[in-house]
């Protein structure tokens, strides 16, 4: 008895919660359709990415050079994130059970959560946390067919309590604040929402997904709503030639869940998370045609939608979940900063963890790198303390592959910038790091430091020395700029690193 009555006080609570939440605001992050004529159009860089177990596997991976977005920041609206999104998957009508293409476009729903979650695709969302939530793996919790079909249209609110109803029944796991429930309707129903909006089809069609959160005894319920694909009038949820409904679904659903994961909440239930000044989600500013991208996890791929970066300020479908092992060694855009001249670029690089910058020009990373003051992906001692901890490491003679380049001996090397002599403290210690650290970085090679000189004897020929990943401070507001200078038998190197602090998240 008291069980049941916690059913009926839940699901009383939550009809007064869906009546005050819908009666405020429509749902966010609605995915629009696209023009019809243009579905064909759609290419995926299939193969492309690989795993994220992959040894020395690429930092970035990136949609193709088509997918370049007009740039813009997403600035950080205060509140609450979701650490680690937990996926359960509600599919509603009878077709998902006895018809062979729901079944099939389940199956590709399905595997993509459950790979989605551990995947380089989740670790990119990391950029986007913040000290009070850190931005973890996801996983996936399983799915429920409702064996009776929707009503048609299907509303907003109506969806909304059927999630309740699920909980209550036992057939969905309890609320958290990390669970994500998605519901997917069968085909042919399309979903309307508070504000007269439909999709997939309807009398208003204009989005192909949404997500939202209502409350429930005052703590957020998280959900997203993935129509059926359709291609209803000039508009299409369809991303391939062929129109297939799991191909969407995935594109849709990975849409849907970058988006709930970096700002999950809208009035009345609170403001939060990351957005543009225009109101574009992350996964809104990379929702061209042109983004689509595959992701490899594990021994699947799928396809997926990018999502916008600050730091890379491009669209970015992968972060590595891990720092990638220190050798340049690796194909095009790997992770290491090349050299100033074509001839010499591989016999001293930098490398940066974390990297996300990217030159059009030569397909390799960038030598300017920026973090914000107690921003947790990429400043290493995690506190708004006034400076930004950079992960710096150095490597010479590399068999760096993307380059046109044979490294020659090490006589010398000079870091002309920062100077031990500064009068400034920050830039003194950076320069002694990086100096200890090139001192004994060619095993084979003793090296003997005066000042900012070292000297090799005999010359460093030891392939893909690399330094540990250094501490190398930058005061918050401030850039800090480094160069180095090498003679070789082969004649001089260069090499250059700017490292930008921000004062502050955006």
């Amino acid at each position: 008895m008291r069980q049941r009555a916690t059913r009926c006080a839940l699901l009383l609570i939550g009809v007064l919660a869906l009546a005050e939440a819908s009666a405020a605001a429509a749902p966010r992050g609605k995915q629009p359709p696209r023009q019809a004529t243009a579905a064909g159009a759609a290419t995926f860089r299939a193969g492309t990415v690989r795993s994220p177990a992959a040894p020395f596997d690429q930092f970035v991976g990136r949609p193709g050079p088509a997918c370049r977005p007009r740039r813009r920041a997403l600035l950080y609206s205060g509140g609450a994130l979701v650490k680690n999104p937990d996926v359960f998957l509600v599919f509603w009508g009878r077709a998902w059970n006895t018809d062979a293409e729901h079944q099939s476009a389940k199956s590709a729903l399905v595997s993509m959560y459950q790979g989605i979650g551990t995947s380089g695709f989740a670790c990119a969302w990391r950029e986007y946390a913040v000290p009070a939530y850190p931005l973890g793996a996801g996983s996936y919790n399983g799915a429920y067919v409702v064996d009776a079909d929707p009503p048609s249209p299907l509303d907003d609110v109506k969806i909304q309590q059927q999630i309740l109803d699920e909980i209550a029944a036992g057939h969905a796991p309890p609320r958290t604040d990390d669970r994500v429930y998605v519901v997917v309707p069968k085909k042919g129903v399309p979903v309307r929402t508070s504000d007269g909006a439909t999709g997939c089809g309807g009398s208003n069609f204009v989005f192909c997904g949404y997500h939202d959160s209502f409350a429930v005894a005052g703590v957020p319920v998280r959900y997203a709503v993935l129509p059926y694909p359709c291609t209803d009038g000039n508009f299409t949820c369809f991303v391939d030639p062929a129109e297939v409904p799991g191909t969407s679904l995935q594109v849709t659903g990975s849409h849907e869940l970058t988006e709930l994961v970096t700002d999950p909440d809208a009035p009345p239930i609170g403001l939060s998370g990351w957005l543009a000044a225009t109101g574009d989600e992350n996964a809104d500013i990379c929702a061209s045609d042109r983004c689509i991208d595959t992701l490899a996890a594990g021994t699947q791929t799928f396809a997926v939608n990018p999502a916008w970066s600050n730091l890379a300020a491009g669209c970015v479908t992968t972060v590595a979940c891990s720092p990638p092992a220190l050798e340049c060694t690796d194909t095009a855009p790997g992770i290491c900063v090349s050299g100033m001249k074509a001839a010499a670029a591989c016999e001293f690089e930098w490398v940066v963890d974390p990297n996300l910058t990217f030159v059009q020009r030569t397909q390799l990373p960038g030598r300017t790198v920026s973090c914000a003051d107690g921003q947790p992906f990429c400043d290493a001692d995690g506190a708004a303390d006034g400076q930004c901890t950079f992960r710096v490491a150095a490597c010479l003679n590399s068999g760096d592959p993307r380059l046109a380049c044979t490294a020659a001996a090490v006589d010398s090397l000079t870091l002309s910038k920062p100077l031990t002599t500064s009068t400034d403290v920050v830039n003194r210690a950076n320069a002694n790091t990086l100096l200890a650290a090139l001192t004994t970085v060619d095993p084979g090679s003793l090296g003997t430091r005066v000042g900012n000189r070292i000297t090799y004897a005999a010359a460093a020929t030891t392939a893909n020395a690399c330094t540990d990943y250094l501490r190398i401070a930058g005061p918050a507001g401030r850039t800090r700029r480094f160069a180095v200078r090498l003679h070789t038998a082969g004649g001089t190197a260069a090499n250059r690193l700017t490292l930008r602090c921000r004062a502050a998240l955006p």
